[in-house]
């Protein structure tokens, strides 16, 4: 008798469309995010080396453009979550039920919050017309600290995932090996965002062309990526489940 429920290693035909689920629902942040940027006129950000005077005029000027922008991505955001459940799902098929694999998930709640939280202090300094200029700065200089200068716990994920495929038992990985160099070249390339606690001007600079240029470039690439990978590799499961249902029937 067919058993359409059959699990290999912990998942199921119903658990993989989940999984791919989850993948796309990542990955659609990516043009989602940068299009909401654009949008803002925020890409690149306005430069930290701006006076008060001049940031508190650019979110005069742009206020409702800025305010339906911050609105959106509290909703693009989130799809980080998906992203995150994906990763977490494929490093458990990974290792099975390794700490690691719980790492990974608290790692990726931490790093959705790290969207979210920034994006509503923008929306602080724009709550009230009335905020002095030097208000305006303050939150703006919070928001983007929090946003490219909390690089930690994307770094955890990343070396977490690299550790999780060089340790993969299979003599064909579900993730290659190629993909774990990958994560530790993107680990590399997004520590430079925490620089930009030192300085107003030049590449590490929230706007320069370290420390968001490559920051972001390389976190894109790592999604799009790993996207692919993870849905080649669950379609793989899937077939290995479909084998296993022929075998069992």
């Amino acid at each position: 008798m067919t058993n359409t429920t059959v699990e290999i290693a912990g998942t199921s035909a119903l658990s993989e469309k989940h999984q791919r689920l989850c993948v796309w629902a990542g990955l659609a942040f990516v043009p989602v995010f940068g299009a909401v940027f654009i949008f803002m006129g925020w890409l690149p950000p306005p430069s930290p080396n701006l006076g008060a005077a001049e940031i508190a005029q650019i979110f005069s000027d742009d206020r409702i453009r800025i305010r339906i922008g911050m609105y959106l991505l509290t909703f693009v955001a989130p799809l980080l979550a998906f992203f995150g459940a994906a990763l977490t799902h494929q490093c458990r098929m990974i290792v099975g039920n390794s700490p690691l694999v719980w790492v990974q998930a608290l790692s990726a709640a931490v790093l959705t919050l790290e969207f979210l939280i920034p994006q509503m202090v923008w929306q602080t300094a724009l709550f009230r017309t009335e905020r002095t200029p030097a208000m305006v700065q303050m939150l703006n200089d919070q928001a983007w600290l929090l946003y490219l200068g909390v690089v930690g716990t994307v770094m955890v994920q990343l070396i977490v995932l690299a550790i999780c495929i060089f340790h993969d038992p299979r003599a064909e990985p579900l993730i290659p090996r190629w993909a774990a160099y990958l994560c530790l070249w993107v680990a590399l390339g997004v520590s430079a965002g925490g620089l930009i606690v030192f300085t107003h001007t030049g590449p590490v600079a929230w706007n320069g062309i370290i420390s968001w240029w490559i920051v972001v470039i390389s976190f894109f690439v790592w999604i799009a990526s790993m996207s692919t990978l993870m849905l080649r590799a669950s379609h793989r499961i899937e077939d290995e489940l479909a084998v296993s249902i022929t075998t069992d029937g």
